[in-house]
């Protein structure tokens, strides 16, 4: 496989795009023990008309829990700009970034939420076992998660564990993806068929990936929208969708290469015969290096 982009060079990228501080932060805060990450600029979904959709497929049912217990601080959803989520051994958890206030103890209390302190750092934790840790050195971050999520990720900040960026896998498929995309993430490909009933992926159910996805070690994917997120420009509609699968031997990545060639041979060959139904992409491009396999494609929004 090519050298992969190191994770200072990642930075350096990240460094250009619209949300250079949040994701790289997280990588740095983050424990490495961390399986799924993703990034979400909620901010560049809201301009899309199927915002309410789109927030459902990427942000989750797992967000609302998120979004439910803020409310109850004073936080509404619309001051979330952008959102990095995450699960690990200790659950799901994550960096919220926007207009976010630290509200006061008395606030907390008031709602029914536990007030305390971790890390010097006020931190409320609501019925459920939801907590907020309201970082006071960086103006309008939230850190979210069970009571132990926050303890872990307090000792990667205090350098007494390691954090994402140690981990190799992780860290060299952020190398590869489109860290300017308003969505991006990262995950083990246990997880693929489950991202794959989803939204844009759905493009690819015209393909067997049951056989596929036993092969898929981890995978990253980034997406990004016509119009830079803004309704009305001449292509709205459609997302562009950018994926590296690493497999677990060159053999398979061989092997899934060509069958997701194959596919997007198909697709063209479809478009261009009048009267025959294209399949639910189009624009494919496939490449494969040892055991990765690179895609691009385009799909309609859902």
């Amino acid at each position: 496989m090519k050298e992969l982009l190191s994770l200072t060079a990642l930075f350096c990228v990240l460094g250009g795009s619209a949300h250079a501080d949040l994701l790289p932060e997280a990588v740095m805060e983050f424990p490495a023990e961390t399986t799924v990450l993703e990034y979400d600029s909620l901010s560049t979904l809201r301009a899309l008309p199927n915002y309410q959709d789109l927030r459902k497929q990427y942000s989750g049912a797992n967000f609302d829990r998120v979004q439910k217990a803020l409310l109850a601080l004073g936080i509404s959803e619309g001051q979330i700009m952008e959102a990095v989520m995450a699960t690990g051994p200790n659950g799901f958890f994550g960096l919220l970034a926007g207009t976010l206030r630290t509200p006061s103890a008395a606030e907390a209390i008031k709602q029914g939420m536990a007030a305390g302190v971790l890390d010097n750092q006020a931190v409320f934790c609501a019925v459920d076992g939801m907590c907020f840790l309201f970082l006071t050195r960086e103006g309008g971050r939230v850190l979210f998660g069970t009571s132990a999520q926050l303890r872990a990720i307090c000792e990667v900040m205090q350098g007494r564990a390691p954090s994402l960026r140690n981990n190799a896998e992780l860290s060299e498929l952020f190398g590869r993806m489109e860290t300017h995309s308003p969505v991006v993430g990262v995950a083990p490909g246990s997880k693929f068929l489950l991202w794959a009933g989803y939204g844009v992926s759905q493009a690819l159910s015209s393909l067997d990936l049951t056989k596929i996805s036993t092969d898929i070690q981890s995978f990253g994917y980034s997406v990004t929208f016509d119009g830079n997120g803004h309704a009305g420009s001449k292509n709205v509609g459609l997302n562009h969708v950018g994926l590296n699968l690493v497999c677990r031997s060159e053999q398979s990545a061989s092997v899934l290469g060509a069958v997701l060639a194959a596919a997007g041979g198909l697709e063209r060959a479809a478009a261009s015969v009048p009267g025959v139904g294209a399949l639910p992409f189009n624009n494919m491009v496939v490449s494969s290096a040892g055991r990765l396999v690179a895609v691009k494609l385009d799909a309609p929004m859902q």
